[in-house]
């Protein structure tokens, strides 16, 4: 029997994402961010907190912005990231980075998948703005591609935020193929 938990989102775990800025005063700035979604094939959204001033300012003002997706070896640092507050620390040097042409969007050197994107439309809802991305750039380490050149997600293993209880989960192993998995469903 189903309990009503009453109006709880229930569509977490969702994937831990890192987002790079450049600061106005010139710094690299890391915040996580797990409230991301695909809002359709070419673009995807992240929502940020206006509280997080420094960083929600300079992703309006830039107009770009990197994602990156984190690995379990990397959660440590990216759980110091979302516990230090830009405006009191600098966390420049938390991760070895680079930049492509798109500028003002630091790229993670170690991130398995880190996309450097453009910013289409803004929105806000309550406290957040919502931020519709277009990648200009996806970037894979060559050990998490497939022969035929594709994202390998369970190589990659990306860590997943569950908010209600505040912890990180792991992915598991593929368990089926899409578009396949059901032909035998009658």
């Amino acid at each position: 029997m189903q309990k009503d938990m009453g109006a709880v989102m229930g569509l977490y775990p969702t994937p831990v994402t890192v987002v790079g800025t450049v600061l106005e005063d010139g710094r690299i700035n890391w915040l996580p961010i797990a409230h991301v979604g695909v809002v359709e094939h070419g673009k995807f959204l992240i929502s940020v907190d206006k509280a997080h001033t420094l960083s929600d300012g300079a992703i309006f003002k830039n107009r770009t912005v990197s994602v990156s997706l984190v690995r379990q070896d990397m959660l440590e640092r990216v759980d110091y990231c979302g516990i230090a507050k830009a405006a009191q620390t600098d966390k420049s040097a938390v991760f070895a980075h680079h930049f492509d042409e798109v500028g003002k969007a630091p790229i993670i050197d170690e991130a398995p998948v880190s996309m450097t994107c453009r910013v289409d439309k803004v929105f806000e809802v309550g406290n957040f703005h919502n931020y519709i991305l277009k990648p200009v750039h996806t970037y894979v380490q060559e050990e998490y591609l497939t022969e035929r050149g594709k994202i390998d997600y369970e190589r990659v293993s990306p860590v997943l935020f569950e908010f209600q209880q505040a912890r990180y989960l792991g992915t598991g192993k593929v368990i089926g193929q899409c578009w396949q998995y059901g032909k035998n469903y009658k």
